[in-house]
């Protein structure tokens, strides 16, 4: 009798946690090689926060398109969850921002041929037509920069064909970014470099939904996970089976 009582009681629990069970629905767009709908398991920054929902008893699916629609996706509600976002206090004002998960460099992308290998500061790269991704952030003092010329492009494969095709002279993105997009539009990666210095190194963020319910406790559920995935070595694991490490 005891032993049914405790079976019971186990599948009570058990039943308990599927019912508390929440699925979280997220989106980004496609940057190779942190996250993309062509790389396996959508990338490793999407496996690590998948992975950091699943150690908090959460289920998750990831939609993937232009981040601009992304970010609108998040901010309105319709999706529950931005992943790999750098962070803007504009952007603080409308999702509940995780604590860091990666960090990547970022700076402005040249093709060989033009001569500049070092900049100084903002002023010397105002004289070049600079492009970059629609709604991205590249730094705060970048961004708050009057500069004369820059163009924002849907995706960064956009950016990188107006990049080749000369429309633009600087690209700002993370270098290895531009260069697997190179490589899977004919164009050879050896010919494009980051002028030094990189503009900043960004932390990548997930951030959430202020507009669903539940959300700072979404918020809070994840970076939980994400510290225990850490602790037990998942982490490590998928940036070793990524070739990250």
């Amino acid at each position: 009798m005891k032993a049914l009582i405790n079976t019971a009681f186990a599948l009570s629990v058990s039943f308990a946690s599927l019912a508390q069970a929440q699925e979280v629905s997220m989106t980004t767009t496609n940057w190779a090689p942190f996250y993309g709908n062509e790389l396996e398991q959508g990338g490793f920054i999407s496996t690590i926060v998948s992975e950091s929902f699943k150690a908090s008893g959460y289920e998750s699916q990831i939609e993937f398109t232009q981040w601009k629609e992304a970010m609108k996706l998040v901010k309105s509600g319709d999706k529950d969850v931005l992943v790999g976002a750098y962070y803007s206090e504009d952007r603080a004002q409308d999702y509940h921002v995780s604590i860091p998960i990666y960090s990547v460099l970022t700076g402005v992308i040249k093709q060989e041929g033009l001569d500049l290998d070092f900049y100084s500061s903002f002023e010397m790269l105002n004289q070049y037509k600079i492009g970059k991704m629609e709604g991205s952030v590249i730094s705060q003092s970048f961004d708050a920069f009057p500069f004369q010329s820059i163009q924002g492009y849907n995706g960064a494969e956009e950016g990188l064909k107006a990049l080749a095709n000369g429309d633009i002279s600087l690209y700002a993105d993370n270098l290895s970014v531009v260069k697997s997009i190179a490589s899977k539009i004919g164009i050879d990666p050896s010919q494009l470099s980051m002028v030094q210095p990189p503009i900043e190194k960004n932390d990548l963020y997930v951030m959430i939904s202020k507009n669903i319910e539940n959300a700072e406790k979404i918020r809070d559920d994840f970076n939980a996970g994400f510290i225990m995935i850490q602790a037990n070595g998942t982490y490590e694991k998928i940036l070793k089976q990524f070739e990250q490490l």
